[in-house]
């Protein structure tokens, strides 16, 4: 395999997140390439903590300058392409690409492909709270006439809880599991977005069955390799 280019993980949000990227991303090429030519990366580890204190206070100026921080650090140690290792800093996508001359890989946009390849019309999405509660996902697939909709309030403070204090690991919780899949069978959608990078790791076609699943994670991941061997 040709030289890839450095590809640069903005991470720490959350840390078992940021080490399912990595993970990923080598298996994933050695599947496809069948070499152990891994690309090059570089991790920038945020402080969860200090990241969720800006969304949890909706304290959006803080929130670019810290994220703006970690990927200048990239940057810095020579990556050639960024991506942001969660879905909800997508939130402020466009603010980050008008700092930065840089290619900054969307999850949205991943994501929005494989909703339009699935052929999803209306779909439920699901994540942390600051995810469902902004408006990021719904206008990028309002876009290709994709109705998205979330979850009950109520309904998304259990997701949240879930998201940040169930799903922290690799141990299954079934009886989160059951909750999440009882909350996706109360909606008439044809697709379901796990906009959360953790949900993939607990949820795949064969935990939802009969709708249409769009995980973020690998899609996120293909598209990285993918930018990465231009």
């Amino acid at each position: 395999m040709a030289k890839m280019k450095r590809i640069g993980i903005l991470g720490g949000i959350s840390h078992y997140t940021t080490i399912e990227y990595y993970t990923r991303i080598m298996n994933l090429y050695k599947s496809i390439y069948k070499d152990i030519d891994y690309p090059e990366i570089v991790i920038y580890s945020l402080s969860h903590g200090r990241f969720k204190g800006y969304e949890d206070n909706r304290q959006i100026d803080e929130y670019v300058d810290y994220i703006s921080q970690g990927i200048s650090g990239l940057i810095h140690s020579g990556a050639e392409i960024i991506a942001l290792a969660a879905n909800s800093p997508h939130r402020v996508l466009n603010e980050l690409k008008n700092r930065f001359d840089i290619p900054i890989i969307s999850a949205i946009d991943s994501a929005y492909n494989e909703a339009q390849r699935l052929r999803i019309q209306k779909g439920l999405l699901l994540g942390i709270k600051f995810t469902m509660q902004s408006a990021f996902y719904q206008q990028r697939f309002k876009e290709g006439g994709i109705e998205l909709i979330t979850p009950e309030v109520r309904e998304q403070e259990i997701m949240n809880d879930i998201i940040f204090n169930k799903f922290n690991g690799q141990n299954i919780d079934r009886h989160s599991i059951d909750t999440i899949l009882n909350i996706i069978s109360g909606y008439p959608v044809d697709g379901v977005i796990l906009g959360c990078m953790r949900l993939p790791v607990f949820f795949n076609e064969q935990t939802v069955k009969g709708l249409n699943l769009v995980n973020t994670l690998d899609i996120h991941i293909a598209a990285i390799l993918e930018d990465a061997k231009k």
